[in-house]
Order: structure tokens, then C-alpha cells, then sequence
């Protein structure tokens, strides 16, 4: 494995991604945005201005897009604006584009404060909504991904005062709901907390890579700390092939590792090793052999392979990206986020070309 060789894998995985569904900023096509951003940054830092194309690409999008972000009703309709506050912070000072980027969050801030806050006795109920009666939040897992990131970092970048409260406040909500103290996991849903075999792979992943960008520009330790033990929980949970499979509660159930699920957890383990939250020495070797695995997924044309679609959970099930009836384009943007990050690592962890 080389940086060329991963460098090559992610482009071909980025080129080859099309946004043929509606709405262009949903969850599926934001995951891949972010990618693209952090990817793009990443081939800055190792050659000025290589990675231009991708940054432009997902800024083009997400203020081309004629979605209806002032009206978002809900969390998966604004994970896009995770890839937003990444654009913001990274395109340059003067740039006009960072000032409408910043701007598309308002819609959503708004939704995240009604969700959180809002009752019969202090808002009116939002139609269409996600729960019925117009208040409230379903509190799944996917929220700490979709919604808790760019609150966060719409606080630090912006000094925003509430979406900072904000974040805390959905941290606080979704983990005293969703969190497994023993197993240092993530449930998906609170009508199955309390369970120890239904842990999801890519809900896991979810949950931890929206709670350790979230912990980055937050005061919370005892956040960081849950993270590390999550880490180390992952540690038993792979599949044979070194990486992860959709069922973490049974590793050995799914004899192949699940796509979205081992980028988004590579994602997770390399950004904590790279910040200094996890320890290189232990986690670098399982970040490396997991990588090898994705280096098999992304086929010569750019399709990824092995991609759990959604609505599936714990369960052993994988699909081609290639399938034209399912928006699979997540799994792109996850190979991109974990490639952006281990190439991070130092040259000596990689084989000279």
C-alpha cells in the first residue's frame, strides 16, 4: 500500500460518484460532499492546488442546489451542512462563496433548535415533520452524524452561541438514550436499548465520527473519554478480513467485512490517532490492515463494492454501488473521508513505490 496507490483509489471513487437522486443535499450525496472537501484538503497539503477540483465540485452543489434547506424538516436533511462548515473553514479568507456557505446553515439550525426545544407551550408544530404532532426527534443513532458535527462546528467557526448549546444539548439528549456502557457502543434506537446483539456497523460508524469531529471543537472530556473506549471496543469487533461487517455484536456472522461501515470506523480511528486522542502504536497496524480491505472495494471504473444499503441494520446483507435503484453514494463518501485521513499518517507507514 502507498499514498499513490490510495490517492488513486479515492479519485476514482470520487469521479465516478453522480448525483442522480433528489434531493441533491440529502444524507446519502452529503456524506459524499464532506468527502470530497476533506479529501480535496488533503491533496492541498501534499501539492498545492490538487485538490482544488474537488472542493469546487462540492461547493458547486451545495450552493447550486435548488433544495429547500430553508425548510428542512429533518436530520438527515441537513447533514450536508457538515460538508458546508468544512468548505467554510477551508476555502480561503475573501473568498465569496464562504459567506453563502455559511449561510445555508440557517435553515437547518433552525430545525435543530425546534426538535430539540420546542414544545406546545413555547413553538408551534413544523408540517411536515419527522414525528407526528409536528414536535420532538426520533433519537436513531444517525442523528450524531447528521445533525451533532456541523452544530458544533458551526459554533466554533461561526461563534455561534446557540448552535454551540445546541450541540451539547443533542450530544446529552441521544446519549443518554442510545449509549451501552458495557459494550461501549452505540444502540441504534432507545426501544432497543438495553439489548447486547443488535450493535450496527455503520451506525456505530455514524455515532463516532459525528461525536469525535463534534469533540474536537468542544469542551468535553468525558466525550473524548467515551471515545476511546469505544475505540477499544471496536478493537474484538472485526470480521476476519480485519475489517468490519454490519453485525458488531457477531463478527464472525458476517465472513466479510461491510464497506460504509469500515471507511466511516477507519475515518474515526485514523482522525483519533492523527489528534492524539488514540494511540498510534495500537490502533495505526488496524487502520492500516482494514485500509487494504477498501483498496479491494473500489473496482478499476470507480464503483465501490460491498455496501450494506440502507434501511437494513445488523445484518449480514451487502449490495453493489452500482445498483441503479438505491443512492449508495455514502459508501464513495465514506472510502473518501478515510482516505483523506490516512494519508496523514507518516511516510514511513507506507511501502515506498
Amino acid at each position: 500500500m502507498t499514498t499513490e496507490s490510495i490517492v488513486t483509489l479515492a479519485t476514482r471513487a470520487a469521479d465516478r460518484v453522480q448525483l442522480s437522486f433528489d434531493p441533491r443535499l440529502h444524507w446519502e450525496n452529503a456524506v459524499w460532499l464532506d468527502g470530497l472537501v476533506l479529501f480535496g484538503e488533503e491533496l492541498n497539503r501534499r501539492n498545492a492546488g490538487s485538490g482544488d477540483r474537488f472542493i469546487d465540485r462540492a461547493a458547486s452543489i451545495i450552493l447550486d442546489s435548488n433544495d429547500d434547506i430553508a425548510h428542512v424538516y429533518w436530520g438527515d436533511g441537513t447533514a450536508f451542512v457538515q460538508a458546508a462548515m468544512d468548505l467554510y473553514r477551508v476555502l480561503p479568507a475573501g473568498d465569496p462563496r464562504r459567506e453563502a456557505i455559511l449561510a445555508t446553515a440557517t435553515g437547518p439550525l433552525s430545525f435543530a433548535e425546534h426538535a430539540i426545544r420546542g414544545t406546545p407551550a413555547n413553538a408551534p408544530p413544523r408540517d411536515p415533520w419527522w414525528i407526528a404532532g409536528g414536535y420532538g426527534t426520533r433519537y436513531w443513532q444517525d442523528d450524531l452524524h447528521m445533525v451533532v458535527p456541523w452544530l458544533a462546528m458551526l459554533g466554533a467557526s461561526a461563534n455561534n452561541e446557540l448552535a454551540r448549546s445546541l450541540a451539547h444539548e443533542w450530544i446529552e439528549a441521544y446519549i443518554s438514550r442510545l449509549w451501552d456502557d458495557t459494550n461501549a457502543l452505540f444502540q441504534h434506537h432507545p426501544e432497543i436499548a438495553g439489548t447486547s446483539d443488535l450493535f450496527w456497523g455503520r451506525g456505530n460508524g455514524w455515532a463516532l465520527v459525528g461525536l469525535l469531529r463534534a469533540a474536537e471543537v468542544l469542551d468535553a472530556n468525558d466525550l473524548r473519554d467515551m471515545l476511546r473506549r469505544s475505540a477499544a471496543s471496536l478493537i474484538a469487533r472485526r470480521s476476519p478480513d480485519g475489517a468490519w461487517g454490519s453485525f458488531l455484536a457477531q463478527p464472525n456472522e458476517c465472513n466479510v467485512s461491510e464497506t460504509s461501515a469500515t471507511a466511516l470506523l477507519i475515518f474515526f480511528l485514523a482522525r483519533g490517532i492523527n489528534n492524539g486522542l488514540l494511540d498510534r502504536a495500537i490502533y495505526e497496524p488496524i487502520v492500516m490492515r482494514a485500509f487494504g480491505v477498501l483498496l479491494q472495494r473500489v473496482r478499476a471504473d470507480g464503483t465501490v463494492a460491498g455496501i450494506q444499503p440502507p434501511g437494513i441494520g445488523p445484518a449480514c446483507v451487502q449490495i453493489a454501488s452500482d445498483d441503479p435503484a438505491i443512492n449508495v453514494n455514502y459508501g464513495a463518501g465514506a472510502i473518501l473521508l478515510a482516505a483523506a485521513e490516512v494519508l496523514k499518517f507518516p511516510d514511513a507507514t507506507f511501502v515506498s513505490k
